[in-house]
């Protein structure tokens, strides 16, 4: 799993940690959305969650930490995984814990889940004897074909795929305690990212591509970033947050280094 999460960070994520001051830089980006939400929704201790996506939700649960980030791959052949990381009090609420998760058999769960969906399909299909079809009326025939056609369709196989594939996910996790000074830069740093965050121009077209998510608490708000396949700032912000995430797996999290770097 190393080696995949290796050549994940050294395919996709290769340029220096810098950031741009020129907020046109956000031009090439994909499609972005950009929210600001009620933290907590109806009810005493209800997190507002419903945006976030079947990963997220997987990853992060019922309640929005103070720091989460989310990478998303392409759905087509990829060397990457979901992974992700949010940053937490510990039980005691003394200190901080960078909280690492990826989905480790991502390609293993992709297929069980295509060979589950295959066979619901094949259940549901309306196959009816050859010698019962001259029975049977015009408007029922075509109904039958219809439903068939409905089932078998790309559609009802993508909403059928999409609810099957989480129930196979593996989610790995590590767990480290940092300092409050790493912890509270990068809190500052996600907060000015998400509020200077601008999306320029006409989105590209672009039909595959990772995607990544920002979210950070703001008092009584939780502030929300989505991009697909982001450049200038965003990518570079990308850029840290997966190397974090390759550090922290690798036992090799540098904080002073780290800290560095949020400092230019």
């Amino acid at each position: 799993m190393k080696r995949i999460i290796l050549a994940c960070f050294v395919c996709v994520f290769s340029i220096p940690f810098a950031f741009s001051q020129n907020v046109e830089d956000q031009f090439n980006c994909g499609l972005s959305s950009k929210r600001i939400e009620n933290n907590m929704t109806f009810g005493v201790g209800i997190y507002n969650i419903y945006n976030k996506s079947d990963i997220e939700k997987l990853f992060f649960g019922d309640f929005n930490a103070l720091i989460e980030f989310c990478y998303e791959p392409s759905p087509e052949f990829n060397p990457c995984v979901p992974s992700g990381f949010r940053i937490i009090r510990d039980s005691l609420n003394s200190s901080y814990i960078l909280e690492v998760k990826h989905i480790s058999n991502y390609r293993e769960a992709s297929k069980e889940a295509k060979k589950e969906v295959e066979k619901l399909q094949m259940r549901q299909l309306l196959n009816i004897p050859v010698r019962l079809l001259d029975s049977l009326p015009r408007d029922v025939l075509n109904q039958i074909r219809e439903y068939n056609r409905n089932i078998s369709g790309y559609k009802v196989y993508n909403k059928m795929y999409s609810e099957e594939l989480p129930k196979h996910f593996k989610v790995e996790i590590k767990s480290i305690h940092i300092s409050n000074q790493f912890a509270d830069k990068l809190y500052k740093m996600m907060g000015s990212f998400i509020d200077n965050f601008k999306a320029k121009g006409v989105p590209g077209m672009m039909l595959d591509g990772y995607s990544v998510s920002f979210h950070t608490v703001v008092a009584d708000e939780v502030w929300s970033l989505e991009i697909h396949m982001p450049r200038g700032n965003a990518e570079i912000m990308t850029n840290l947050f997966m190397k974090i995430i390759k550090d922290a797996n690798d036992d090799q999290l540098d904080e002073s280094m780290n800290l560095s770097v949020l400092n230019k």
